[in-house]
């Protein structure tokens, strides 16, 4: 039997294509806050109810572990909220972004971003434009040039002003968050 040419050019550039990475997911939204949830006491708790507005309209129940998280263990996990009504927190329940509000139990804690932030060590992000890796000697854009991070660089935040980082070594400000409210460093 034969075959065409063109049929062992084509098998043949098939085995020799370069082989590319799988893209990084996209960075996450920082939203308003982050809520550490720690183990339930009572694990009759789960699964989580989620409301389309606080107490109002159930839209889904999940466990835990199945949680988008942004850091920590599946049965931990750290996760960003969107907002706050009184005690209610709005979160994303999927990876596909979609939200609804949960009541949370007392035993896990919620903190602004400045509050969580502030005195921590965290990575930056791989994958950025680099203008997002930019050190600066104030916290805006046009602020003195500092240099510039490396991608996966662990750095320490001394303080935050609004999207800005103030960090120890090296030292300067930096964005935590870019334009779009997505997160430049891994908690």
């Amino acid at each position: 039997m034969r075959f065409p040419l063109l049929t062992v050019l084509v098998l043949v550039a098939s085995f020799t294509a370069p082989v590319h990475a799988a893209p990084l997911p996209p960075r996450p939204y920082s939203g308003c806050g982050v809520l550490m949830l720690h183990p339930i006491a009572n694990p009759q708790q789960s699964p989580l109810i989620l409301y389309s507005e606080p107490g109002l309209q159930r839209i889904a129940e999940i466990e835990i572990p199945g949680l988008p998280r942004l850091a920590g263990d599946k049965q931990e996990p750290l996760v960003a909220v969107s907002a706050t009504k009184g005690g209610w927190l709005q979160l994303a329940y999927d990876d596909a972004g979609r939200e609804g509000w949960i009541e949370p139990p007392r035993s896990w804690e919620y903190r602004t971003w400045g509050e969580f932030l502030a005195r921590r060590t965290v990575r930056v992000f791989p994958g950025m434009k680099k203008g997002l890796y930019a050190l600066r000697g104030e916290p805006s854009d046009g602020g003195p040039d500092r240099g510039v991070l490396t991608r996966d660089q662990q750095v320490r935040v001394i303080q935050i002003q609004d999207d800005w980082a103030l960090l120890q070594a090296p030292s300067g400000w930096f964005r935590w968050r870019d334009g779009d409210g997505r997160l430049t460093v891994s908690p």
